[in-house]
């Protein structure tokens, strides 16, 4: 398999798993010399410049994940993730039970609420985690974003570690009391299916599907607003509402995300 992402044409960037090879960035992307056209082409992001490279390469077909909802394209919908509709594909979301025996490193305490911010960073927390700060004034709020834990209680930063690996985000996730994503991604929505997976209860904004339909059916929350928010953590971070969502959302998410050899199956009758 050959990952191809932005990047200088030519050079190769390992990510753990590939190494991506760059194909220029914007409009100025190019096709790769060493990557036969008639391939099994599936796309990520369907955008405009996508759409044309692939024109000029003169790519016979070509399968996409997600795209604009304007979009107008020869190229095929591959349905992925828990939007309502049937899937083609049902991703595995592997996770490792060896996170929950030990937590971070980083923390000498377990049962914070661990919220994951997205793109956030800066000395300041988001603004849903200053309501949480301030509602939960005696809590441990655990906040993750830009590859870094930063740790708050009372609206006081008690400090900061880094999450190098993935092991490192399961060990958070796993010794959770509940999971705030505030920026989950809109295919598939990994680490909220891992915190599910983890036993970790999740709560997340209430457009964000598919998390959203994650914490329906797994047992935990959605919110609009700052007291919604409030009322959801409150909610699965006691521990007879976290039991309940706990084992929920775990049955949930290895029934639909566990199963690796399904996975192979459905890739198989594509092919």
């Amino acid at each position: 398999m050959t990952v191809l992402a932005s990047g200088t044409p030519g050079s190769q960037t390992p990510d753990g798993l590939f190494d991506v090879l760059g194909i220029g960035e914007d409009r100025a992307l190019r096709w790769p010399d060493a990557v036969p056209v008639d391939a099994l082409v599936i796309i990520d992001d369907l955008t405009e410049e996508v759409d044309d490279l692939l024109g000029r390469a003169g790519v016979p077909a070509a399968s996409y994940l997600t795209a604009p909802a304007d979009h107008r394209s020869k190229w095929r919908w591959l349905p992925v993730g828990a939007d309502g509709r049937s899937p083609l594909l049902s991703p595995y979301v592997p996770v490792s039970e060896v996170a929950a025996r030990h937590r971070h490193r980083g923390f000498g305490f377990t049962g914070y609420q661990l919220v994951l911010a997205g793109g956030a960073s800066g000395h300041d927390p988001p603004g849903p985690v200053a309501w949480l700060t301030g509602a939960f004034h005696d809590r441990d709020i655990v906040v993750v974003a830009d590859g870094i834990a930063a740790a708050w209680k009372g609206r006081a930063l008690r400090g900061r570690t880094s999450v190098d690996t993935r092991m490192d985000l399961w060990r958070l996730m796993a010794h959770a009391a509940v999971c705030v994503d505030l920026d989950p991604g809109r295919l598939v929505a990994r680490e909220c299916v891992e915190a599910l997976r983890l036993g970790t209860p999740i709560v997340v904004p209430e457009p964000a599907e598919p998390a959203a339909t994650h914490a329906r059916a797994g047992g935990g929350s959605t919110f609009g607003d700052a007291a919604e928010l409030i009322a959801a953590v409150g909610t699965l971070s006691s521990s007879g509402g976290r039991a309940v969502a706990s084992d929920s959302g775990r049955r949930y998410a290895d029934a639909a995300y566990g199963d690796p050899e399904r996975l192979v199956g459905q890739l198989k009758a594509l092919l």
